[in-house]
């Protein structure tokens, strides 16, 4: 498993993540085309009703109130036959329209002129029939008059559906079907969208209508502006995933490197005064020192100092389970944090006598928190004793305590060659060490004794913080200053 997770799990996740890439983007180019049709099917609708609205319109004078009028010009049928006979010319048809409106009624006549044979069809001759008392020079004007019309129409239609297009309209001429402005059709063959020939009046013989949309990509993003902001958030969660899921494996890596660290350096750390221990005693009985009372009691005294640092290293060990299990239960008490800090020093510097100066500066005023003495008088312990262990020799520690109205602040400084400042982070994990080799240590120690002290100074509501340089450390623990309620 091992082999399977360093050798190819990056690659696997790498692979999934492009997959997913892929699929999405094959997904949102098949939905892009799919929107794309769509979209030219609402603006045909839209110009299909623009159409059959000015159609109505150019002969509805006079019809207002028909309601028989209206529903004929308004309807797809008239519509469809409209279009049909707009479509004609492309058949090689010719065709002949009449129409003529009286008060009561509206005559419209449509024939149409089939050839027998497709290419030899003559020069139609063009028969128009107008209303009485019109020209083409009136119907001309009329037609100008309906195309701006259309072209208002159009827009409406386009707002009234959400079409937010920029487009243009293209006449074509009725008899011959060229475009009126080559300029503008040339412009229309690389539009994405052309809508069909549509007669916008009445006289429909004159020109046809097309509109022309130049570019639809941005109307289609913003149509599928919910499937993208989705697709993109799909992505970002399973790249999240997939992110914090190695962050975790490789903490557990990490985490279970330095439980195996931590297991030879506690195997050296207990075997070494066993090993005095059972040394002074092999001494005591070997050379029967009870006849010499002087090495006797220097015996003894080794041998009791072993068995304390044996203690402590069995109550961190302990401490850690409780912390693990959320078993340690704080006893606070109004404590003066001057008296720890004081007892701490004193016993340092008895069990350091050579080539150790402790300065201690305490407050004018006594420090007064709701704490655990017990717990926090180990904490200084382990700041000092970290602080003595890696100064160096000779080691010059100095322990500060200052309280204001709301907190309380205690700084242990070294002089020590500093902590690299990719490591200041983490040298409050548990195990963790510092060290360029992850199973040397030049410094005995177990990679509790940090991890302790924040557990403890969180548990009273403060924080505990480093700073560190090439001239040493400073650990300051920050509390909240006792109040009476």
């Amino acid at each position: 498993m091992k082999w399977l997770s360093n050798r190819y799990a990056y690659p696997l996740v790498a692979i999934a993540i492009i997959a997913s890439i892929g699929l999405q983007a094959a997904w949102l180019l098949q939905l892009f085309h799919a929107q794309q049709v769509q979209l030219k099917r609402d603006l045909e609708q839209a110009l299909n009703d623009a159409s059959r609205t000015n159609d109505y319109l150019s002969v509805a004078r006079g019809h207002e109130k028909s309601e028989n009028f209206r529903n004929f010009f308004l309807s797809p049928e008239w519509l469809q036959t409209k279009q049909a006979f707009v479509k004609m010319r492309k058949r090689h048809v010719s065709a002949r329209f009449e129409s003529v409106m009286n008060d009561d009624s509206t005559f419209i006549d449509i024939s149409l002129r089939i050839p027998e044979k497709k290419g030899v069809q003559k020069k139609r001759k063009i028969v128009r029939i107008f209303d009485k008392g019109e020209s083409l020079e009136t119907i001309q004007e009329a037609d100008e008059r309906d195309l701006k019309r259309m072209d208002s129409l159009v827009q409406k239609q386009f707002e009234k559906n959400n079409l937010n297009v920029r487009g243009y309209h293209l006449l074509h001429n009725f008899d011959t079907g060229k475009p009126e402005d080559m300029k503008l059709w040339k412009q229309s063959q690389k539009a994405d969208y052309r809508s069909e020939l549509y007669a916008y009046n009445i006289y429909f013989f004159l020109h046809s209508y097309q509109y022309v949309v130049p570019s639809l990509d941005n109307v289609v993003i913003y149509r599928m502006r919910y499937y993208l902001i989705s697709s993109l958030l799909m992505l970002l969660m399973t790249g999240l995933a997939f992110y914090f899921l190695f962050r975790m494996m490789r903490s557990q890596r990490l985490y279970t490197h330095a439980r195996l660290a931590f297991t030879g350096n506690m195997t050296h750390e207990l075997k070494t005064p066993v090993a005095i221990i059972d040394a002074a005693l092999d001494a005591i009985t070997r050379y029967q020192l009870a006849n010499e009372p002087a090495k006797l009691d220097e015996y003894v005294g080794i041998s009791k100092t072993e068995i304390q640092r044996l203690n402590q290293i069995i109550d961190k060990v302990l401490n850690l389970d409780e912390l693990d299990n959320g078993g340690i239960r704080l006893r606070p008490e109004l404590y003066d944090l001057q008296q720890g800090l004081e007892s701490v020093v004193s016993a340092m510097r008895l069990g350091n006598p050579q080539q150790l100066q402790i300065n201690y500066l305490p407050s004018a005023e006594p420090c007064f928190v709701d704490g655990d003495p017990v717990h926090l008088t180990s904490v200084f312990y382990n700041l000092i004793d970290n602080a003595i262990k890696y100064s160096g020799k000779p080691a010059v520690i100095t322990v500060t305590c200052r309280s204001d109205a709301k907190r309380v602040k205690i700084t242990v400084q070294d002089e020590g060659p500093g902590i690299p400042k990719q490591y200041q982070e983490r040298i409050f994990d548990r195990f963790f060490r510092v060290s360029d080799h992850p199973d040397i240590h030049n410094v005995k120690g177990s990679g509790l004794g940090l991890y302790y002290v924040r557990q403890i100074i969180s548990l009273h509501k403060g924080h505990i913080s480093v700073q560190s340089s090439s001239k040493g450390s400073i650990f300051t623990i920050d509390l909240p200053a006792y109040h009476e309620i």
